[in-house]
């Protein structure tokens, strides 16, 4: 029974050897222990709360987008089918329509309409503030996967920056021990009269 749990906890143990006090642990161990600690820390923390804030940031800007833009019906000016001349095989095409703007003015563009609308059809079109033609903004739906794409790149993001960091900092600290075991190879051999046999 002794044994068994003495089995269980080896694994801890062993992990947080460069944490105990021991002759053999050189500086660098614990710097490399606290360095992963740390890096763990600000990853899974710092990516949660960079991949939160960046889905917050851009449903906000979704939800501006969605705010700022009105649909308003506007006057299909052509045939639809006739803006593109030569294919009368595709499903929709950009024609030109005629709209009022908020202050009253009126306004001609193009839009994408099914290719059978007929000239003087009613087509909702989306404008900004200006009256400009806009495209049509998300949808809640399509906002809220868009903003949870943003959240999680962020998460990536900042999971694959701390991870690169940590490497580079590993990488230097095992070319310092590199260095140090080859002086210490040079003590023992010097001891030995040069001799390395």
């Amino acid at each position: 029974m002794v044994r068994k749990r003495a089995r269980r906890q080896g694994p801890i143990r062993a992990s947080l050897w460069r944490f105990r006090r021991s002759p053999l642990r050189r500086t660098s161990d614990l710097v490399e222990a606290w360095l992963l600690l740390v890096a763990w820390a600000v990853g899974v923390l710092g990516g949660a709360t960079a991949g939160a804030l960046a889905a917050m940031v851009a449903d906000q800007d979704f939800e501006e987008e969605r705010s700022a833009r009105r649909q308003v019906v506007a006057v299909l000016l052509e045939n639809a089918r006739d803006a593109v001349p030569g294919h009368a095989d595709v499903s929709r095409s950009g024609a030109a329509v005629r709209w009022t703007t908020p202050d009253g003015r009126t306004r001609t563009g193009r839009t994408t309409v099914a290719a059978h609308t007929r000239a003087g059809t009613r087509v909702p079109v989306w404008t900004n503030a200006r009256g400009d033609l806009v495209s049509q903004p998300p949808t809640e739906s399509d906002a809220l996967v868009r903003s949870s794409f943003v959240g999680v790149g962020a998460v990536m993001a900042t999971g694959c920056g701390v991870w690169a960091s940590a490497r580079a900092v590993r990488a230097l600290l095992d070319r310092r021990r590199m260095r140090q075991w080859a002086l210490d190879w040079e003590r023992v051999d010097m001891r030995r009269g040069g001799r390395t046999a």
